[in-house]
C-alpha cells in the first residue's frame, strides 16, 4: 500500500478519485470520455472495488449512519442486479465509500465502466493483518537444547511489595498505571475510558476470555453474539489487552519465558491503560484466528463502515502489517469519512523500518499515525540482562516522511509488552508478547478513549473532536530527542493528556466536578507543519497554540535538525560463522561473530549502528545488542526478512540498523546474534543459518543544530490561545528535510512540533539525490518522494536515474505520477544491457500537464549488503 500522491484537502469525491487513480496506470484507454477508468489488473476481472460517483458525503457516517446507508444501497442497486446477472460473485455494498466489491469477468469489468453512475474500478487488494505470530525464519531447537541464562530478577510494584507485577511495562512508562494505586501523576486516576466505545477486529472472539470481564460480572466486549467464546487471534488479544484488559488474572513470567531462568513464584498481571472503555469488534463477520491473516480492502472499508454505522464507536484501532508502501488504497477515504463523522482513527505506522516506510493508511493527515519505542523489561528478563534502558525509537518503527508529506504523530510502546492469549499461544500459556507499532496503535487508541472521558467531564458531556483529540495527544507528548520523522512530537503521556483535556476550551463544572488547575503544556492547533517549497527561500506560516497552564506565559522555539552523520573510529570487519550445532543455543540467540566494543565520545546527540553482510540468498538474519559503559541492554536492531528456499532470493535485508539517543560516552559492545527476527519471547531462539563469510559493522554519530524560530516571544494568557509566527527556511538540495520547533514556555511548558519540509526540484529541471540507509526485509526497503512543478507549454518530461550497485538483490522502482494521482510510467533496476547488468532507469512523457508531478523511489526490499549506504542520483530534463 502507499499513500496518495496530491498533497492537500479533497473532497470525498476527489479524493475517491486520487486514491484509485494512484493504484496504478489505467490498464487501457476508456473507449470514450464518458467511460470510468479501470485501473490495473481490474481490467482481467477478478476481485474489484467499483467506486461510484455521489459519495453522499454531505451525510454524516455516524450520526446519519442510517440514511447515508439507504442513499448508497439506493444507488449500488441497479448495478448488483447487473453484477449478478452476469455472473459476479462475492458481493460487498459499502457505504462509507459507495462503492460494490466483487468478483467480477473482464467483460463486466468492461460493461460497468460505461455506466455513468461509476467513477472509476479498482482491483480489490489485500493487506495482511499485523498478526504476532510471525514464525522463526529458521528452524527452532526444542526447550530442551536452549542454554537459559543466568537468573533474573523478579518485577516489583514500588511500594507494593508481594503483590505481582504489572505488565505491560508500557503503562508506567506512558504514565497510566504502574499497579499501585497511590502512584502520583498517573492517568488512570483521573480517567479510564469509561463511557467510551473501541473499535478492533477480533473482539467477539475473545469475549469470553477471563481478563476481559469486570470485577463485577459485565463484560469489556459488548454486542458480542457469544460470551463463551475465547479463540480470536493473536493480533486481536494484544490489541484488547492494551486498551482494556483488567489485571484481573495472575500469570507466571516463568510460564511466559519459559527460556529464561526467572523464579518460578515471580507473577505479573496483565492491564489495559483505558480499563474502562469498552470494545466492540470491527469486523462485520468474526476474524478467525489465523498466522498469516490477509483482509481485502473491501473487508477494511466495511470494517470501517461497521464500527461507526452499527457500532457507534467512538475510536477505531486498525494495525495492518506491510505491503507496498507507495501504492494507495480506498481505506484511506473510509477512515476520512469516519474522522468527518467525529471518530478518532489510530493507524500503525508499520514494522518496516525508520526511513522512508510509513503503512499508507497511517499516512492520511486525518489519523493519528502511531510508531513505536523499545520496552525492554521482558527482553532483559528473558535473555538474562542485569538492566536495560527503554524508550528510544525501535529498529522495527516505520518512520521517514510519507509520500503524502506525513509523518508519524507520536510514538508509544511497542517492543515488548505481556498480552491475554488464548488459542496458538507461543508457549501453550495464555500469554504472547505483544510487539510492533500494532501494540503502539492500540496504546494511543486507549489513551485517545481516556481523553474523550475527561474532557466529557468537564465539558457538559460534549465529546472532543478528532482532531481536538490529535492535538492533544501530540501537544502532550514527551519529546525524546529523536528525530522529527521517527517520534512525531514525542512519547505518549496520557497523564498530561487527560490533565489537557480537562481544561480545554469550553470547560464547565460538568458531572459535578470543577473545572481542575490542569498542567502545563502547550496544545498546537496543528499535529504537524507541512511545507513544500522552492529551495533556498523562507516560507512563512504560523501556528496557534494554547496554554493549558493555570498562569499566563511567554512562549518561545527554536528549530531542531539533525546534521549529518560523521562515522566514529574505525569499519570492523569479522568473519561470520555458526557454533557447534550439538551445543545449546543461548536464550538470546547464537553467536555469529566476535563480540565488538566501540568508544562513544562526549556530548552526541544520536548514535548510529549499522551492520551489513553480502549475503547473496538473503536468506540468513544477523542482528546486533547494544549495550552501553554499565552493560545495560541499549538497543537491539530487527529484521523481518524470510529465509531464501532451494537457492532462491530470500527478503533478508543484509543489513541492521537501529539508533540510540543521547548514548552515554564510553566503551559500547555490541553482541553480534544469530536471527532478529519478529518472534515472541516464549518461542526458542533460531537455529544459526548457513551464511558464512564477511560482516563490517560500523558506529556514527549525529548532533543537534539549532536556530531561531520566533525573533520575540508570544505572551500566552492562562487557558488561552496565540498565534505564534513562524518563518521556516527551505533547504536547496530537493526532496524532504524533517525538523521540529522545540516550543518552551515561562511556565515550564514544552512542546514539539514537527515540520516536514519539501524541496521542489526547479521547474527547469535538474539533478537530485536520494540517500538509502536501511532496510528490514518487510514490505518495501524506502521511499524517497520528490515534487517538481511542470510549467504550462512543457512538450516533454524525462528524469534519468542511476546508482552503482548493479546487484540482483538491489532492486529499484521508480515512478512518475501526474497531479491527478495517476502513475503515468515506471522503471525498475537493475536491468541487463549486452550482457552486463546495469544499473540505470529512465521515466519520460510527452505533452505533461501543467501541474506538481510527483517522483517516488523505492528500494523493494532488500540491499545487497555490500555498502552501509547507496545514493540514487537523479537528474529531471524539461523541454519547452
Amino acid at each position: 500500500m502507499g499513500a496518495i500522491a496530491a498533497a492537500g484537502p479533497l473532497s470525498l469525491v476527489t479524493a475517491v478519485a486520487a486514491v484509485a487513480a494512484g493504484v496504478a496506470s489505467p490498464a487501457s484507454a476508456a473507449p470514450d470520455a464518458a467511460a470510468a477508468p479501470v485501473y490495473d489488473s481490474a481490467a482481467s476481472g477478478g476481485a474489484v472495488i467499483v467506486v461510484l460517483k455521489d459519495q453522499h458525503s454531505d451525510l454524516n457516517l455516524r450520526t446519519q449512519g442510517t440514511e447515508r446507508r439507504a442513499a448508497a444501497l439506493r444507488d449500488q442497486a441497479p448495478l448488483v442486479a447487473d453484477i449478478r446477472s452476469h455472473g459476479g460473485t462475492d458481493i460487498s455494498q459499502l457505504v462509507s465509500v459507495n462503492a460494490i466489491a466483487a468478483h467480477l469477468s473482464a467483460d463486466e469489468v468492461g460493461r460497468l465502466r460505461d455506466d455513468p453512475a461509476v467513477s472509476q474500478i479498482v482491483p480489490d487488494a489485500t493487506t495482511p493483518l499485523a498478526d504476532q505470530s510471525a514464525p522463526q525464519a529458521a528452524a527452532q531447537p526444542s526447550a530442551a537444547s536452549v542454554k537459559k541464562p543466568t537468573p533474573a530478577a523478579c518485577p516489583t510494584i514500588p511500594g507494593e511489595p508481594g503483590k505481582p507485577a504489572q505488565e505491560p511495562e508500557a503503562m508506567a512508562d506512558i504514565h497510566a498505571s504502574t499497579g499501585n494505586p497511590h502512584s502520583a501523576e498517573m492517568a488512570n486516576s483521573i480517567a479510564t475510558g469509561k463511557g467510551v466505545v473501541v473499535a478492533i477486529n477480533g473482539m467477539n472472539k475473545l469475549a469470553g476470555n477471563p481478563d476481559f470481564q469486570r470485577a463485577d460480572g459485565s463484560h469489556v466486549v459488548i454486542n458480542a453474539p457469544d460470551y463463551t467464546v475465547d479463540a480470536s487471534n493473536d493480533e486481536a488479544y494484544g490489541d484488547a489487552s492494551s486498551v482494556a484488559a483488567q489485571g484481573n488474572v495472575v500469570f507466571s513470567y516463568a510460564g511466559a519465558l519459559p527460556n529464561s531462568n526467572v523464579p518460578a513464584n515471580c507473577t505479573f498481571t496483565i492491564k489495559g491503560d483505558a480499563p474502562d472503555a469498552s470494545l466492540v469488534d470491527a469486523s462485520q463477520i468474526d476474524t478467525p484466528p489465523s498466522s498469516n491473516l490477509l483482509l481485502a480492502e473491501s473487508q477494511i472499508v466495511a470494517n470501517i463502515d461497521n464500527s461507526v454505522i452499527s457500532q457507534h464507536a467512538d475510536v477505531i484501532s486498525e494495525s495492518y502489517g506491510g505491503a507496498e508502501a507507495r501504492v494507495p488504497t480506498v481505506a484511506h477515504v473510509a477512515n476520512d469519512a469516519a474522522v468527518a463523522a467525529g471518530v478518532t482513527v489510530v493507524v500503525s505506522s508499520g514494522d518496516s523500518g525508520s526511513s522512508g516506510t510509513m503503512n499508507p493508511i497511517s499516512a492520511d493527515p486525518n489519523v493519528i499515525a502511531a510508531g513505536a519505542v523499545d520496552n525492554f523489561r521482558l527482553v532483559a528478563m528473558a535473555h538474562g540482562y542485569s538492566s536495560y534502558v527503554s524508550n528510544n525509537i525501535a529498529a522495527i518503527s516505520s518512520g521517514g516522511t510519507a509520500p503524502t508529506n506525513k509523518m508519524v504523530d507520536l510514538v508509544a510502546p511497542g517492543y515488548f509488552g505481556e498480552a491475554d492469549c488464548s488459542v496458538s499461544c507461543p508457549a501453550g500459556y495464555p500469554t504472547e508478547s505483544m510487539r510492533g507499532t500494532s501494540e503502539s496503535a492500540p496504546l494511543i487508541a486507549g489513551a485517545a478513549a481516556d481523553v474523550i472521558q475527561a474532557y466529557r467531564e468537564t465539558h457538559a458531556g460534549a465529546s472532543p473532536t478528532p482532531a481536538q483529540i490529535k492535538q492533544i495527544l501530540t501537544g502532550t507528548a514527551t519529546d525524546l530527542g529523536a528525530p522529527a520523522d521517527q517520534q512525531g512530537s514525542g512519547l505518549l503521556n496520557i497523564y498530561a493528556a487527560v490533565k489537557a483535556a480537562q481544561v480545554m476550551p469550553g470547560a464547565t463544572k460538568g458531572s459535578g466536578h470543577p473545572t481542575p488547575a490542569g498542567g502545563a503544556s502547550l496544545v498546537s492547533g496543528t499535529s504537524q507543519l507541512d511545507l513544500t517549497g522552492n529551495g533556498g527561500k523562507l516560507n512563512n506560516t504560523s501556528v496557534r497554540l494554547y496554554n493549558t497552564g493555570s498562569t499566563p506565559a511567554l512562549v518561545g522555539g527554536v528549530y531542531r535538525e539533525l546534521g549529518a552523520p560523521k562515522q566514529i573510529g574505525r569499519t570492523v570487519t569479522e568473519n561470520i560463522s555458526a557454533p557447534d550445532p550439538a551445543l545449546p543455543v543461548p536464550a538470546e540467540g547464537a553467536q555469529a561473530a566476535a563480540p565488538i566494543q566501540f568508544k562513544v565520545p562526549a556530548g552526541l546527540d544520536r548514535l548510529d549502528a549499522d551492520m551489513i553482510w553480502p549475503d547473496p540468498t538473503n536468506g540468513n538474519i544477523i542482528c546486533f545488542a547494544l549495550f552501553d559503559p554499565q552493560g545495560r541492554l541499549e538497543q537491539l536492531s530487527y529484521d523481518d526478512g524470510s529465509a531464501g528456499r532451494n537457492g532462491a532470493i530470500g527478503s533478508v535485508s543484509n543489513d541492521q540498523h537501529a539508533e540510540v539517543t543521547k548514548p552515554q560516552p564510553g566503551t559500547w559492545t555490541a553482541k553480534v546474534l544469530w536471527s532478529g527476527k519478529d518472534v515472541d519471547l516464549a518461542v526458542a531462539p533460531a537455529v544459526p543459518g548457513s551464511y558464512t563469510g564477511p560482516m563490517s559493522f560500523r558506529i556514527s554519530g549525529q548532533n543537534w543544530s539549532y536556530s531561531p524560530a520566533t525573533l520575540l516571544p508570544t505572551l500566552i494568557g492562562a487557558h488561552s490561545s496565540a498565534t505564534v509566527p513562524l518563518h521556516v527556511f527551505m533547504p536547496k538540495a530537493p526532496g524532504d528535510h524533517p525538523e521540529s520547533v522545540q516550543f518552551t514556555a515561562t511556565n515550564g511548558a514544552v512542546a514539539s512540533l514537527p515540520v516536514a519540509r519539501r524541496t521542489l526540484i526547479p521547474s527547469s529541471g535538474g539533478a537530485f539525490n536520494t540517500l538509502i540507509t536501511s532496510a528490514v526485509g518487510r514490505a518495501v526497503g524506502q521511499v524517497s518522494t520528490y515534487d517538481l512543478v511542470v510549467p504550462a507549454g512543457t512538450s516533454a518530461l524525462d528524469i534519468d536515474f542511476h546508482t552503482a550497485d548493479a546487484s540482483p538483490d538491489n532492486k529499484y522502482t521508480f515512478y512518475l505520477i501526474d497531479p491527478s494521482g495517476a502513475v503515468v510510467t515506471t522503471d525498475t533496476t537493475p536491468k541487463t544491457v549486452d550482457g552486463q547488468p546495469v544499473a540505470t532507469a529512465q521515466l519520460a512523457t510527452t505533452d505533461p500537464v501543467p501541474g506538481t508531478w510527483e517522483i517516488d523511489v523505492m528500494l523493494n526490499l532488500t540491499m545487497s549488503g555490500k555498502e552501509f549506504t547507496q545514493t540514487v542520483y537523479g537528474d529531471a530534463h524539461l523541454t519547452r
